[in-house]
């Protein structure tokens, strides 16, 4: 099975009040594992004049805002309202199909279907030319242990599959570690 492992990185975890500052997506296929770090990948950021948030999750991303402040060579640079076409030109070339003007996805994420997906649909343009199944593999449900009164965290995901618990913040390293979390449970491997 194709899918994408999506992350995101917000200036908090309120979509009315705050914004999204990256985008990273990994493109794996469970029928035909190749090494994580020659996957195909989509990364950006998102710019806009001003920026709203929370001053926790403010305060978790310097090292962004300096990038997107002096717009450093090597990255990409897009409006919200203009990502879903870039990251839709980006699907075709990796193989999905466009079908009534949008490809169509199965996803993979951390959360995904609570709160970045939320982002998404409010805050981008990614609905016009993207659908996303309804169906998504959090690796949270994968490793919850029998006695767990919450869903684990990715570091807690990664702890349990004996892997660097480190979490890195950053959407593209997150999304990596979502492909390795699935990997390992479902075929037994990263």
């Amino acid at each position: 099975m194709k899918y994408v492992s999506i992350d995101i990185e917000t200036t908090g975890i309120s979509v009315d009040n705050c914004d999204i500052l990256e985008f990273g997506a990994i493109l794996d296929d469970l029928n035909d594992i190749v090494p994580i770090e020659t996957l195909p990948s989509y990364h950006c950021y998102f710019v806009k004049d001003t920026y709203q948030g929370e001053p926790y999750a403010l305060s978790m991303h310097p090292a962004i805002f300096r990038r997107i402040a002096n717009r450093e060579d090597g990255y990409k640079y897009v409006n919200a309202m203009k990502f879903g076409h870039g990251f839709k030109c980006f699907l075709k070339l990796n193989g999905f199909e466009e079908k009534h003007d949008r490809v169509t996805i199965n996803v993979a994420g951390k959360n995904f279907g609570g709160f970045d997906l939320q982002f998404l649909n409010r805050k981008t343009d990614l609905s016009k030319h993207v659908q996303i199944r309804h169906k998504i593999i959090d690796p949270a449900i994968l490793y919850l242990n029998k006695g767990d009164e919450v869903l684990p965290g990715l570091d807690e995901c990664k702890y349990r599959a004996g892997l660097n618990a480190h979490v890195a913040h950053n959407a593209l390293d997150d999304a990596r570690d979502v492909v390795r979390l699935v990997r390992k449970k479902l075929i037994g491997r990263v």
